[in-house]
């Protein structure tokens, strides 16, 4: 999986994080919105959301209409809204308007992407609606703490012979973000899926008055949760001293005006469950799902759209209140999630680029002979070797790095080198990071990363050395700019191991576009 960017490696001995920053310089076909970005850095509350109600859940228009509804919900509680699919095989962590309408219009025909399918998704190129499972990992790994959605997945009827339960419930083990739902979809078994999130060790709760979980359609299901908050406050206060990789539901019962239909809906559900049964669609895997909450619209003549719109649009209500009161939390200690840090430094966002370096990152390694005069042909020497971050961009990165860091917490320089899939490479991803620098400006390269070899005589004089630049050299202008443009820095400092006509490029793109260049 290195190849599209999920493999991932301790940034220190003692702690392993996901870094959506690794991810990138490895290749990682992962977009984050400019808006998301920008949100995540500035600690502003990000609620997500998935897609797969886009592509599998809603005919057109409607799931276009319901995907602006909920983004526009989201915004009105003052949370960010990260609408999270594939396009083109390419992960986007908040969408554009022109994607959404896309997704919707199913005109490329979207896939249904859960955990097993995002690889051969994007291998393939595909589009794809996210969802729950796949939805969560791709907010845990951009550090989102909080995700709206209709209804989780789970065990389904006849699943203890079947062994059919979702891969969103193994997910929330493995990702620590708050779920927020109107519980499981009323077409599974709610008892055994409850019983099942026990033993995984999710905590669950019900957002409401009483500690009984909401059947989907209906407010009631007889089965009850372990706890309940009332509150979004309190609901943040748990997610913010939640302290493992785990996640946390909670259930939101449908909007009491929706009730009165819930009973009817209800009867639906059970004669749609009947008939796949019958008919084999309850073998069908995850095409059940959606063949069965449309048959459950057929019998009940679109009662059950309206129902399941007002669901959905009230946990993005909810969901948005607690992403604000949990990014007011967190000005407070909270238990240290160990898989996310927060948005820092080292995190998978950052703040806009205001000072550019472009240019050469090299690991140095450095001999010092002991005794040169007795130096002898194709023998050894008694030393020392040392290794060490160099490279002239490298080197002027760190240095503003430490100037800006220091001056202010508002402005950020960005290094832009490129870098091979090999061990210095990853020897200077990590070390780079440790410095606390940004290393989302990284540009793979199938070529080896830079290493300058030096070796000094007894007295520290440079006696010579190779240098093994190509990598740098073959950086092309065509490369850069889109980076430039990307993040539209107020000023770009080259440095010379770059090729004449490559500086050229990019210092006319500067010229052109009233960048400050030095």
């Amino acid at each position: 999986m290195r190849r599209l960017g999920f493999s991932f490696r301790p940034l220190s001995r003692t702690v392993r994080h996901f870094s959506l920053n690794v991810a990138r310089t490895r290749g990682a076909v992962i977009d984050v919105h400019p808006e998301v970005e920008e949100a995540l850095a500035s600690n502003k509350p990000v609620v997500a959301l998935e897609t797969a109600l886009i592509t599998h859940g809603f005919p057109h228009p409607a799931n276009v209409e319901l995907a602006f509804s909920l983004e526009n919900i989201v915004r009105a509680q003052g949370s960010i809204p990260a609408t999270i699919g594939l396009i083109d095989g390419r992960v986007k962590i908040g969408l554009d308007k022109k994607d959404i309408e896309r997704l919707a219009s199913k005109e490329k025909g979207p896939a249904k992407i859960s955990r097993r399918d995002i690889a051969a998704a994007i291998a393939l190129k595909s589009d794809g609606g996210t969802t729950c499972s796949a939805t969560l990992i791709f907010a845990a790994l951009a550090g989102i703490k909080v995700f709206a959605t209709g209804g989780l997945g789970g065990v389904h009827r006849g699943g203890e012979n079947s062994m059919d339960v979702s891969a969103d419930l193994g997910e929330l083990t493995r990702c620590p973000v708050a779920l927020v739902s109107a519980g499981v979809k009323s077409i599974l078994d709610i008892p055994r899926t409850l019983e099942y999130l026990e033993t995984l060790g999710v905590p669950v709760l019900t957002y409401g008055a009483t500690r009984e979980f909401p059947a989907f359609f209906s407010r009631h299901s007889g089965v009850n949760a372990p706890w309940n908050v009332t509150d979004p406050v309190k609901a943040a206060e748990i997610l913010c001293e939640l302290g493992m990789n785990n996640g946390i539901v909670f259930a939101v019962p449908i909007p009491e005006q929706f009730e009165e239909s819930g009973a009817h809906i209800q009867r639906a559900v059970d004669q749609a469950v009947a008939e796949s049964e019958q008919n084999g669609v309850s073998k069908l895997g995850k095409e059940a799902t959606p063949w069965l909450l449309s048959r459950v619209g057929e019998l009940t003549r679109g009662t059950s759209r309206a129902s399941n719109i007002a669901l959905i649009e009230n946990t993005a209500l909810i969901g948005g209140k607690i992403a604000v009161e949990y990014q007011r939390l967190t000005n407070r200690p909270c238990i240290a999630t160990p898989s996310i840090p927060k948005a820092t430094a080292n995190n998978s966002v950052f703040l806009p680029a205001s000072l550019m370096i472009i240019g050469s990152s090299a690991v140095d390694i450095t001999t010092h002979a002991l005794r040169t005069k007795n130096l002898m042909t194709y023998s050894t020497s008694p030393g020392t070797i040392s290794l060490s971050l160099g490279g002239v961009a490298r080197n002027v990165a760190e240095a503003s790095h430490r100037i800006l860091s220091a001056r202010s917490s508002h402005i950020s320089s960005m290094l832009v080198s490129p870098i091979g899939d090999d061990a210095t490479g990853r020897l200077l991803t990590e070390e780079t990071m440790q410095f606390g620098m940004r290393v989302d400006g990284f540009i793979p390269s199938k070529r080896r990363t830079a290493v300058c070899n030096m070796f000094l005589d007894d007295e520290g004089d440079l006696m010579g050395g190779v240098a093994d630049m190509d990598i740098t050299a073959a950086l092309e202008a065509d490369t850069v700019i889109p980076i430039i443009d990307k993040h539209k820095p107020r000023l770009i400092a080259l440095d010379g191991n770059l090729s004449p006509e490559n500086i050229k490029g990019i210092i006319g793109h500067c010229i052109k576009n009233n960048i400050q260049g030095s």
